[in-house]
């Protein structure tokens, strides 16, 4: 399967999120069941937008239609375990208050985790800016993969396990903010 060749979009590494929502507008067009597609092309259609709106599975995608093989598993770079140990503290608060306030008899009991709660999600929502922070670190350097001769494989591999981290870290802390609303 080639997912930029099912939305019709060049094969790049740097696309912009709009590009990619009309790109996937204008082939559900015909793709779509109700529009005469089937049920097979629109599923193609899905998988294709999902794996080139999140940067890692674009990266693996992009390597792999040029023949070379990511490596998945390896170190982290540090800056990226430094991160860890943020979202990780932040996110076990997070999931202990969700579980007290979930567990509040009272609307009482719930009011007085208030503060407790705004303070949590303010921190949350450092993280998840942290975390959006280093995702465009990562990405960053796609320009120079996309531009290179021969692309760095061992740069490549890296910054593919590096973004897979960090966008289940930022669905995770998104998903956790959503409980303390």
């Amino acid at each position: 399967m080639n997912a930029f060749e099912i939305l019709g979009i060049e094969p790049r590494l740097v696309i912009p999120a709009e590009t990619l929502a009309d790109a996937y507008r204008e082939a559900g067009k015909q793709a779509h069941p109700d529009a005469g597609g089937g049920e097979e092309a629109f599923a193609a259609l899905r998988q294709a937008f999902e794996i080139l709106s999140s940067p890692s599975r674009r990266l693996r995608h992009w390597l792999e239609l040029r023949g070379l093989p990511v490596e998945t598993r390896g170190t982290l770079a540090a800056e990226i375990m430094d991160l860890f140990s943020q979202v990780g503290e932040t996110s076990q608060r997070a999931e202990a208050l969700a579980r007290r306030r979930d567990e509040a008899k009272s609307a009482l009991g719930r009011a007085l985790l208030e503060r407790e709660t705004q303070s949590c999600r303010e921190d949350v929502e450092r993280c998840i800016a942290l975390v959006e922070a280093a995702i465009g670190r990562e990405c960053a350097v796609f320009p120079d993969f996309q531009n290179a001769a021969a692309a760095d494989l061992g740069a490549a591999s890296a910054s593919v396990r590096n973004l897979a981290f960090l966008e289940k870290w930022r669905a995770s802390l998104r998903a956790m903010f959503s409980r303390l609303v």
